[in-house]
């Protein structure tokens, strides 16, 4: 920058010397003769051929320096720039490396990623295979009636071995009832209870319309069936209730209490009954019938069993009382024959203590009178003493 501010310079002062010889020779043209200006202008010319060759040496000179400082920079810059490079390009040889690894690893946990997924699809496929089977066989199974009475008493079974309850001890199934006019009758459990008193359940329940509500494709066909599946569920409370299963007694003389269970053996079809009849428990309850689900019926078992638990334990509670008087009337005869006992010890205590004391003390006083008598009487008294039985020992 400096080399071309001082070319610049010289250059505007030559252009500002030949301007200012141009404009003199112009004045003095007419002055000057012609040989005189022709010299001049010969000075003039070879003066300006002379500071042309100068500033062209100077300009070259300069150019040259201005061209090996730029070279020098430039080669600086260069081997900056190429350190620069070398530098990035380690980094990002370096980075591709890690990022290629990266790659690979990802590459590697999607395929055993892939694999998993595709094997879990797999075992769903077959799940869902063996979900439609199962779906297949319960709709059929559900469809008859005969099988449809076994899977609630199998769904009874299963609450009530989640509730604790024994066969044979907390319950019996299918126990024989006669009635009055010589009607049998057969629920399908019977739950002990204290006191030979039993409470009955039934758990054949009519699902045939709420099958048809499920399966129906429009909403009157819906409502239809709902409708129909309510019926059909009064019915069965009524056919229940006419029963003397409440008034009879069973086969091993237990009287029955006055309220009668129906377990409805699904949690879907109770909330549907709850849904499109909210009066119907009301009804039952009316009737001493009692609808239960498998979750409400845990709950009535539960009560059951603690209240006859609390029975049992006032019975023994009961007994215990009993013995307990017993307990406390025999301690009262043994307390009375103790003191009687006491008072006889005492009296022999105080017969002893008597014999003991003052008729020892007295026999004492006597031998020491005998022991103070002279030795001829003493001889003499030893031989009558002698000749006397011996005098018993003190007791």
């Amino acid at each position: 920058m400096n080399i071309l501010l001082a070319a610049f310079t010289f250059l505007l002062g030559l252009i500002s010397g030949g301007a200012i010889c141009y404009v003199l020779l112009r004045r003095q043209k007419s002055v000057l003769p012609n040989h005189i200006q022709d010299t001049f202008n010969a000075l003039a010319a070879q003066a300006l051929q002379a500071n042309n060759r100068q500033f062209l040496e100077l300009a070259n000179e300069k150019l040259a320096q201005a061209r090996q400082a730029s070279d020098a920079d430039l080669t600086g810059k260069k081997n900056l720039i190429e350190q620069r490079l070398s530098t990035i390009q380690t980094e990002v040889t370096s980075k591709l490396e890690k990022v290629t690894t990266l790659v690979t690893d990802i590459e590697k946990t999607r395929h055993a990623s892939f694999t998993s997924l595709q094997q879990q699809i797999g075992a769903t496929g077959e799940q869902l295979k063996s979900l439609q089977t199962t779906t297949a066989d319960l709709k059929s199974a559900l469809t008859n009636s005969r099988t449809r009475g076994q899977w609630g008493e199998r769904m009874a079974e299963d609450v009530l071995r989640l509730a604790g309850l024994q066969p044979g001890v907390n319950y019996r199934r299918q126990s024989s009832i006669t009635s009055s006019d010589g009607a049998r009758g057969r629920p399908d459990y019977t739950f002990l209870l204290p006191g030979s008193r039993v409470i009955h359940m039934d758990v054949k329940f009519p699902l045939d319309n709420y099958l048809t509500y499920l399966n129906a494709e429009t909403e009157a066909q819906r409502t239809t069936a709902a409708r129909q599946f309510v019926n059909d569920a009064r019915a069965r409370l009524r056919e229940t209730t006419a029963r003397e299963y409440r008034s009879s007694p069973t086969e091993h003389g237990e009287q029955a209490l006055d309220y009668l269970l129906i377990f409805i053996p699904n949690e879907q079809v109770y909330a549907f009954l709850l849904e499109n009849a909210p009066g119907l428990l009301d009804e039952a309850l009316t009737q001493k019938t009692i609808l239960t689900s498998p979750t409400t019926l845990l709950a009535v078992l539960a009560v059951i069993n603690q209240a006859a638990q609390h029975f049992r334990l006032q019975q023994q509670t009961a007994g215990i009382m009993e013995i307990l008087t017993g307990i406390r009337k025999e301690w009262e005869k043994f307390s009375t024959e103790m003191d009687k006992i006491g008072k006889k010890l005492r009296e022999a205590q105080s017969t002893f203590d008597d014999v003991t004391g003052t008729r020892t003390r007295v026999l004492d006083r006597q031998f020491t009178k005998l022991d103070s008598l002279p030795p001829e009487s003493s001889e003499t008294s030893s031989s009558l003493l002698s000749s006397t039985h011996p005098l018993p020992p003190v007791q």
